[in-house]
């Protein structure tokens, strides 16, 4: 019974909603994509820019490097066993 307790506190389950195979494609998937927009953002922000740097364009260009590195989406942990198992109303 103890090694059955232990399993619901460390084991996990994808909680997302999604099949647990779907991840495999998912997550490199939406990894590349923010990369992608983050690119985008900051290529747009250096073709506006003129000859002289200006402040708002630096600020612009510091807006669009920080969302460069910060990915639009976020991955999400799984969910304790026995929490999983407490919403679906199984305990």
């Amino acid at each position: 019974m103890e090694d059955k307790l232990l399993s619901y506190e460390r084991d996990g389950r994808d909680a997302y909603g999604e099949n647990n195979k779907a991840k495999r494609k998912a997550i490199p998937r939406f990894k590349a994509q923010s990369n992608r927009q983050g690119r985008h953002a900051s290529n747009i922000v250096v073709a506006q820019m003129s000859g002289d740097e200006t402040v708002d364009e630096e600020a612009g260009l510091l807006e669009a490097d920080r969302k460069a590195r910060r990915p639009a989406k976020r991955k999400i942990p799984d969910m304790a066993l026995g929490d999983y198992l407490k919403r679906k109303n199984k305990i």
